[in-house]
C-alpha cells in the first residue's frame, strides 16, 4: 500500500514541475522569427532602386530628296505646271519655280492701307532716305520699295545706309529679271514619288532632271 501511495506522489510532482516550467520554455521558431522576416522584407522594400526612366523611342524624320527640272520652253513650262498641280494632289510632295535672273529687291514690308503706306514714306524721307516709292498693287500692296539691286552685297549695302538712319525692318527679296526663264524644284520625302517624274519627262526630250541638295526652308 505504501508503494501506491508513493507512486502517486511521484507522479503528481512531475506533473506540477512540467507546469511550472511550461513558462520557461523557448518560444516556437515561426514566432521568433516571424517579426525578423517582416522587418527584412520592409526593409528591401525601401532600399529597392526606383525603375529608370526608359527613353522614348526616337522618331527618324525621313530625309528630304529634290529634283531639279531645267531646259522647259514657256509652253511646256505651263504644261508641266499643270502636271506637277496634279501629282502633288496624289503623293506627299511639292515644288517651286525659281527664276534663272534674278534682282535683289530691298523694301519695307505691306502696311495695312495706302494711308499707313504714305505716313510710313513721309517717316523714312524725313529721315533722309531717298529714291523710295510706295507699291500700288500686286502682292506687295502698300509696301515701300527702296530699290532693285543686282546682286546681293549692293542690297545689303542698302540696308545698312537706311539703317544708319534710323530706319529699321527692312528686307530683301529676290525678284525674277524681267522675262527670265524659270525652273522647277521639286521636294518629298518619298523616293517613289520622285521617280514618278521620269515617266512625266519622257514627253519633254530636251528638259533635264537632276538630283540636287534640298534648299533650306
Amino acid at each position: 500500500m505504501k508503494w501506491i501511495v508513493g507512486t502517486l506522489l511521484v507522479l503528481n510532482l512531475a506533473v506540477a514541475g512540467l507546469f511550472m516550467g511550461r513558462s520557461h520554455w523557448p518560444q516556437a521558431a515561426s514566432d521568433q522569427h516571424a517579426p525578423m522576416n517582416v522587418d527584412r522584407l520592409s526593409l528591401h522594400s525601401q532600399s529597392a532602386p526606383a525603375p529608370e526612366d526608359v527613353p522614348p523611342p526616337r522618331v527618324e524624320v525621313a530625309e528630304a530628296l529634290c529634283v531639279e527640272w531645267r531646259g522647259l520652253n514657256l509652253v511646256e513650262f505651263a504644261q508641266v505646271r499643270e502636271q506637277l498641280k496634279a501629282l502633288v494632289g496624289q503623293r506627299v510632295m511639292s515644288f517651286t519655280e525659281v527664276p534663272l535672273n534674278t534682282r535683289h529687291w530691298v523694301i519695307f514690308p505691306p502696311l495695312p492701307s495706302p494711308q499707313s503706306a504714305t505716313a510710313k514714306l513721309n517717316e523714312l524721307t524725313a529721315a533722309g532716305v531717298q529714291d523710295a516709292f510706295v507699291v500700288k498693287d500686286g502682292p506687295w500692296r502698300n509696301a515701300i520699295s527702296l530699290g532693285l539691286y543686282a546682286n546681293d552685297e549692293s542690297a545689303r549695302r542698302r540696308v545698312r545706309e537706311v539703317e544708319d538712319k534710323g530706319v529699321l525692318g527692312t528686307r530683301v527679296e529676290l525678284q525674277p529679271r524681267q522675262g527670265t526663264d524659270f525652273y522647277f524644284v521639286i521636294r518629298s520625302e518619298d523616293p517613289d514619288a520622285l521617280k514618278s517624274l521620269g515617266g512625266i519627262k519622257q514627253a519633254y526630250p530636251n528638259s533635264q532632271q537632276s538630283r540636287v541638295a534640298c534648299p533650306s526652308l
